[in-house]
C-alpha cells in the first residue's frame, strides 16, 4: 500500500528533484510500484501553478493540514 494517497498535500524534499525542492502541492495519482517496492511507488504532483510532476515516495514528506 502507498505512503500517500490522492488528495494528500505533500512537501517535496531535498534531493534529485532540486527544481522543487521545498514546494507543497497536492497527490494527483498513485502509480505503485510492479514489484511492490512501496518507496518506489510514483506519485503525481500537481502544484497551485498547476503544473504536475512525479515523484517517488521518499521524496515527498506529508502536510498536516493546518486546523
Amino acid at each position: 500500500m502507498s505512503k500517500f494517497n490522492v488528495g494528500d498535500r505533500v512537501k517535496i524534499l531535498p534531493g534529485v528533484a532540486i527544481p522543487f525542492v521545498g514546494l507543497e502541492g497536492t497527490v494527483y495519482g498513485v502509480q505503485p510500484h510492479e514489484g511492490g517496492i512501496t518507496t518506489m511507488d510514483r506519485h503525481i504532483v500537481v502544484f497551485d501553478r498547476r503544473e504536475k510532476r512525479s515523484f517517488y515516495s521518499a521524496e515527498l514528506e506529508r502536510v498536516e493540514k493546518v486546523k
